[in-house]
């Protein structure tokens, strides 16, 4: 399947985050509701590409019943592949619980309309490492790359990272197919994206330490980081909800893209409650939210990102979010309270839990005092 742009000069890409659906499905409010967003979102921007940041789904038996896997994979994407739309798909953490992974990339590219795949040797660290390119709209000249990285489950060490990170091997990998892209450009790197699961620890460099009169609006940091509260930085866009939960040992993949050039941006799931983005030495870094309903979420915040890339300028690129109650669209799986719940309210929510915590706090301390004071003064 030959990826180009659109006559208009356009080619425009729409992503979905961490949808997590499960056996029950077919019966699942919060499936039907995942399915309006993505509807909604697919009649408004008609993409060229639509890409499933991981945890995309799981089944329960899927060594003895795999049909029961691929059958899930292809009702999530059929909004998407019925129209015509190709679709990609990276793994996410959850992908490789249960040994199955090399089953699931095949399942995958088995379905018609679906890309993912793996490019690299078996020994290479990951089950689907792959690129695709984008086609001059006359499909005679590659002018974009997408790359799509397995960033794997947990490390095998958790002392030094809860979660594993993109290995040697797979930056390897992407430096040396970067050098055969860069010849064919004409000596000039390839502009690209990176699509993956796990973000980069370089996301913290879109945050700064919190004041102490913004701790209540703060996040706490992630493992080894949880000892500091962030908030983002000025010019950084969208909603911090969460720590990022990035490897706690940095194996030098941002460095290998810096190193490499041509990565104009990267773009991850994992974080559910996080929308947020920004650039860290000119690479633009974006934290998509989860688009389902399944795992923890905002209430109905549940969101979408289209990118847009120009032929004629393929460095330059557009992003925006919509959000679900931005499409207009009413939620049916979540309670009165929750469904009418947003981001901002979340925020005093939050507050109120701290402050409420804080008072107790002192008024425990306060009354071990008195009972101190009182049995054992002098």
């Amino acid at each position: 399947m030959k990826l180009k742009f659109n006559s208009d000069g356009k080619f425009r890409i729409l992503l979905f985050g961490d949808i997590h659906e499960t056996d029950d499905y077919e019966t699942s409010l919060k499936f039907k509701d995942m399915q309006k967003l993505m509807v909604a979102a697919l009649e408004e921007y008609k993409p060229d590409l639509c890409v499933l940041l991981g945890d995309n789904c799981t089944t329960k038996d899927f060594k003895e019943h795999p049909e029961k896997f691929k059958k899930m994979v292809s009702d999530i994407i059929a909004p998407i592949t019925s129209r015509n739309i190709p679709v990609a798909a990276v793994l996410g953490n959850h992908e490789h619980d249960h040994g199955n992974e090399d089953e699931i990339v095949k399942i995958y590219g088995s379905i018609d309309g679906c890309i993912m795949r793996n490019e690299t040797a078996p020994e290479v660290t990951g089950n689907a490492n792959f690129k695709e390119l984008i086609y001059s709209s006359d499909g005679e000249k590659p002018v974009f790359c997408l790359w799509f990285i397995d960033s794997n489950n947990c490390h095998e060490n958790r002392e030094i990272s809860h979660y594993d990170y993109v290995h040697t091997d797979q930056i390897e990998w992407f430096e040396n197919e970067s050098a055969k892209l860069k010849e064919q450009n004409g000596g000039k790197p390839m502009p690209s994206f990176v699509f993956q699961h796990t973000p980069v620890p370089e996301e913290y460099n879109l945050l700064r330490k919190a004041r102490f009169w913004e701790l209540p609006v703060a996040v706490r940091g992630y493992n080894t980081k949880k000892d500091t509260f962030y908030v983002g930085k000025k010019g950084v866009e969208g909603y911090v909800g969460e720590g990022p939960c990035s490897p706690d040992v940095n194996n030098g993949q941002f460095a290998s893209w810096k190193k490499v050039g041509g990565v104009l941006g990267a773009f991850f799931g994992h974080d559910h409650l996080n929308d947020f983005s920004g650039y860290t030495d000119g690479i633009f870094l974006a934290q998509h939210k989860t688009a389902g309903f399944r795992a923890y979420t905002d209430g109905c915040r549940s969101c979408v990102r289209l990118v847009t890339i120009d032929e004629k300028n393929p460095e330059k690129f557009e992003q925006e979010l919509k959000h679900f109650k931005e499409f207009g669209l009413k939620c049916e799986c979540l309670g009165p309270v929750f469904k009418r719940i947003s981001d901002r309210q979340s925020f005093f929510i939050n507050l109120g839990v701290r402050i409420a915590a804080g008072i107790a706090g002192v008024a425990v301390i306060g009354f071990a005092i008195k009972y101190i004071t009182e049995n054992f003064g002098g």
